[in-house]
């Protein structure tokens, strides 16, 4: 009888030895302590498994500012742009008559402006179908300017006046309309000094630095 109580007091210490060594095995504070090859493959398999959901996190984050990147991209469409020939005005009283110098000038001043609103990405030009004629604001006058323009695609509309005010100083008068309702995104005028090739040559490129600085929406 004392041989069994004995058996059993020692199988009951043993199995509460052996619930508290896995209890130890357990958690430790914040550190996982495996006490057996089951525990430390349970413990490797958390371990991947955070990582990987971390790893997920990550990836798609990355791929949500891919998404809004090439939205934002795809909302940034060019501006479509239609130019009309600017006009010439001369106030300087000169007597020597220089309206041929005048007229290739004021050509050349067309297509340095058109050359330097091409080069930006932001603007769309396109050609009007008056471009072999007259196409100002005076002929074939704005109404009919604005109704080709929208035939040719084109959403706004630069129109301009170059005017020599004297020998020595210039002015150069514009605005780009909004087709949908015809009133003017902006409406500006720049001075240029000199009455040469090269002054009007950078009086446009002046002109089109301006226009994508204030005129392009």
């Amino acid at each position: 009888m004392t041989l069994r109580r004995n058996w059993i007091a020692l199988r009951l210490l043993s199995a509460s030895s052996k619930q508290r060594d896995e209890t130890i095995g357990t958690a430790k504070g914040m550190t996982i302590v495996p006490t057996s090859e089951n525990e430390m493959l349970k413990v490797q398999c958390a371990e991947v498994r955070f990582r990987l959901f971390e790893c997920g996190r990550f990836f798609l984050a990355l791929i949500g500012a891919g998404v809004l990147a090439s939205a934002a991209f795809a909302d940034a469409e060019p501006t479509i742009l239609a130019v009309a020939d600017f006009e010439f005005k001369d106030t300087s009283g000169e007597v020597r008559d220089q309206t041929a110098e005048h007229e290739a000038r004021l050509k050349a001043f067309g297509v340095a402006l058109q050359d330097g609103l091409s080069g930006n990405q932001k603007i769309d030009l396109v050609a009007l179908p008056c471009q072999a004629e007259q196409c100002t604001i005076k002929d074939p006058g704005l109404v009919d300017l604005s109704k080709r323009a929208r035939t040719a695609s084109a959403k706004y509309l630069l129109i301009g006046q170059v005017h020599k005010m004297s020998t020595l100083v210039g002015w150069v008068k514009f605005a780009v309309l909004d087709l949908n309702d015809n009133k003017p995104v902006c409406d500006r005028y720049l001075t240029y000094r000199g009455d040469t090739d090269e002054a009007w040559r950078r009086a446009a490129e002046f002109t089109a630095r301006d226009i994508e600085k204030h005129c392009i929406p």
